[in-house]
């Protein structure tokens, strides 16, 4: 009876020691997830930023090509385009 009763303080300390590994890596894991959450928001935001901006800037460059064009009765030409860029380029800097 007297072995029954004696605990086994190697085996309470490995157990202990793997529940705390265990908790550790969880939540690193959790600290982890979150960092990497926040960093793509913020390329998500940047990366709406620059095509908005992207968007415009061809927008506008097409509207000037397409309406310098328009006023020649003629096709849109590459210099038109060029002109198109330009101007959208200077717009949007000011």
């Amino acid at each position: 009876m007297e072995q029954e009763k004696k605990m086994r303080w190697g085996t309470v300390a490995i157990t202990v020691a793997i529940l705390i590994l265990a908790a550790s890596v969880f939540f690193a894991g959790f600290k982890i997830t979150n960092t990497i959450n926040a960093n793509v928001q913020s390329i998500k935001s940047a990366l709406k930023e620059k095509l908005e901006k992207d968007i415009r800037k061809e927008a506008i460059s097409f509207i000037y090509a397409y309406r310098k064009s328009a006023l020649k009765n003629r096709q849109i030409t590459a210099d038109d385009l060029k002109e198109g860029y330009k101007f959208a380029k200077e717009f949007l800097s000011k």
